[in-house]
């Protein structure tokens, strides 16, 4: 009997026009970059970065939904906040929670008189800046008198270098308080306001939160909008509230990453020129994916952010993009501004003690490349920068610290021009 031999072709084509996402266990080939990819199949509330399919001015016209640049004060913007009460609080199988001799509530929490339950609070754990949310029946809420206290038993108590981030509101709660600062309406589904605050309406929907945080964002459409959603009200969950730094600089809350620092490092909500926007959680990505979606609309009926959710295939010829306790970021841009110095990033020690970073940055007309070592004992900092330039950038310089239990990469720019740096970092934990 003869052989029959059957060929068998995967997607291929340009890396733009594979789709997006591919298939669970779909195969695409990047015939210009000569690139595999494997569909991972829809990764909502699993990963923490957000992908955008490449559109024109997709860069631009993304920054400009998350930052404002073109809208603030008029409408569709947007205005960020964090949640009154949430604490951070480290690994025990039995943990005092704050406000002591309140039950551990902020004013304004309905169960401040008694009666917390554990379906009350939301407890998240985070190992290397990972979350994973407890259930309620993990954990149990106990008092002595009017203190209040968080309990674990057996394998349900968090492990050592973990981090706790205990949100005091439901997202019913911070969604209810929202649409009552905004005025929205409450019942009436035949009013349009009504599905403004509806989570699951992709189209209407105004309202982000993330409880695994304490933090998350609010789209207004309107002057007033916007007026009566910053306006204060003492006793619901929402404690600071404002633009994004980047339209507003003295925001009095300007950006939700690395609200917990312990955690996360603090950066601008922004979108990479790879079209990646890095967020701390997995509820996050899934907030900002929507309404990236919801504010440009689908194209031939094709949402353009998703989680991302693809994972790449490497060949003997490849190194290993992520290994247990490193990790790989993706090209990242900043302006040094000019005649000041600042924190580039910053990453907890628990987390990373070695830093190697590739870069390029040019200063007026003259361009350096190079790589910078950083690493550290937990006491004191070593640095070294390896470069070339093609001349004088010497007004530029990079230094490490410590600062709150964190690695600093630091520039320094005493030129009168501003310099435009571009980097990737590999980082670890060299125990």
């Amino acid at each position: 009997m003869a052989t029959t031999y059957t060929r068998i072709k995967n997607r291929r084509g340009n890396k733009a026009d594979l789709p997006q996402p591919l298939a669970d266990g779909e195969i695409g080939l990047a015939l210009d970059t000569r690139e595999v990819y494997i569909g991972a199949g829809n990764q909502d509330l699993l990963n923490t970065d957000v992908q955008v399919t490449p559109f024109l001015n997709a860069q631009s016209t993304v920054d400009d939904y998350l930052g404002n640049l073109t809208s603030s004060t008029t409408n569709n913007g947007v205005l960020f906040f964090n949640i009154t009460g949430t604490e951070v609080v480290s690994p025990a199988a039995n943990i005092a929670l704050a406000y002591v001799g309140d039950y551990g509530l902020p004013t304004g929490h309905p169960k401040l008189s008694g009666g917390l339950e554990s379906s009350d609070v939301v407890v998240t754990k985070y190992i290397n800046g990972i979350a994973s949310t407890y259930d309620p029946s993990q954990y149990t809420i106990s008092f002595n008198g009017t203190d209040a206290y968080l309990n674990f038993i057996d394998s349900n108590i968090p492990e050592v270098g973990s981090k706790l981030v205990v949100c005091k509101w439901t997202q019913t709660q911070i969604t209810e308080h929202l649409r009552a600062r905004a005025s929205w309406e409450a019942t009436d589904n035949s009013v349009a306001s009504y599905n403004k605050w509806q989570e699951g309406d992709l189209v209407n929907n105004q309202v982000f939160v993330d409880v695994t945080t304490g933090t998350g964002f609010v789209q207004f459409v309107t002057a007033t909008e916007k007026s009566d959603l910053e306006t204060a009200n003492a006793s619901d969950s929402i404690n600071l509230i404002g633009e994004p730094t980047v339209i507003d600089p003295s925001s009095a809350y300007g950006t939700f990453l690395g609200e917990n620092s312990t955690i996360h490092s603090s950066r601008e909500v922004e979108i990479d020129s790879n079209l990646k926007i890095d967020l701390d959680t997995p509820q996050q990505a899934y907030n900002i994916s929507r309404f990236i979606n919801k504010r440009h609309g689908a194209s031939a009926g094709v949402y353009p952010a998703r989680v991302a959710s693809n994972i790449e295939i490497f060949t003997e010829a490849s190194y290993p993009r992520y290994q247990t306790n490193q990790y790989v970021a993706s090209m990242q841009t900043v302006t040094l501004t000019n005649s000041t110095n600042g924190t580039i990033l910053e990453y907890p020690l628990a987390e990373s003690n070695v830093y190697k970073i590739d870069y390029s940055l040019k200063l007026g007309s003259n361009f350096r490349t190079g790589t910078i070592h950083i690493t550290t004992d937990g006491t004191t900092t070593a640095i070294n920068d390896f470069h070339a330039e093609t001349s004088s950038t010497s007004d530029v310089t990079f230094s490490a610290a410590i600062s709150s239990s964190k690695l600093q990469f630091r520039f320094a720019n005493a030129n009168a021009s501003d310099a435009n740096l571009s980097y990737k970092i590999e980082r670890w934990l060299q125990a």
